[in-house]
């Protein structure tokens, strides 16, 4: 469900985390850029706020805005971000049926907040790719490695509606783009009737398995599912 019907920008989101005593919120541009742009960024940010519901006319939170705080304080504190196009998952603990999306558009940012269920329900139905069907051999093997000729002629295809998946484990130290278990990306695309995904990081091709892409994104969003599907 959406938790607001209101865009919030970014100063607005870090005044909302502020209050709950964080600096830091995923997936916005870095705070320091808005304090660079002088107090007014967020002396307007407030009055946004006001004027959305959020905070009533003294500065106190509204009954309205409690539930976007909670959203916001669940989405920062998150131990584990996945990244699907436009739009950020977070998550309580693995068990916790609820995931706090953030949605970015030209218009701001949105909070959701979905059961898994209905997020793969919504998944399914606008990300084509998750319906794919798999070709007969992809049972043989996970994924493997295009050839220098085939990663040249798939190359000029990855602007054909791909897919950016991206995961970030915030306590799997070093936290650097190069440790596979902090963070992945990956950029999915159809080719003919196989399933390409590129390693964004070390910028090597595969022909991948539908089951393999599956699975990975449902262990990342803490789908449950049984084994050998």
């Amino acid at each position: 469900m959406t938790i607001n019907n209101n865009y919030f920008s970014a100063p607005e989101l870090y005044l909302i985390a502020g209050a709950l005593g964080l600096e830091y919120v995923f997936g916005l541009p870095d705070k320091e850029i808005f304090q660079f742009q002088g107090e007014q960024t967020f002396k307007n940010a407030h009055e946004q706020l006001k004027e959305k519901r959020i905070l009533n006319l003294a500065g106190n939170i509204t009954s309205g805005g409690a539930a976007v705080i909670q959203a916001v304080e669940i989405y920062t504190l998150s131990e584990k971000y996945v990244r699907l196009n436009n739009s950020i998952f977070a998550f309580k603990e693995k068990k916790h049926n609820e995931v706090v999306c953030l949605v970015e558009s030209k218009e701001g940012y949105q909070l959701h907040i979905y059961s898994k269920m209905d997020l793969l329900k919504i998944l399914m139905n606008n990300i084509p790719i998750m319906s794919r069907e798999p070709l007969p051999d992809e049972k043989n093997y996970l994924k493997k490695e295009l050839s220098l000729d085939e990663r040249e002629t798939v190359k000029g295809m990855q602007g054909v509606a791909p897919l950016n998946l991206e995961w970030v484990h915030v306590k799997n130290e070093p936290a650097i783009t190069t440790n596979a278990q902090f963070y992945q990306q990956w950029v999915i695309f159809n080719y003919e009737e196989k399933l390409i995904m590129m390693d964004a990081i070390n910028k090597k091709y595969y022909q991948a398995s539908q089951y393999w892409f599956l699975k990975i994104l449902f262990d990342e969003l803490d789908f449950p599912y049984k084994e050998g599907i």
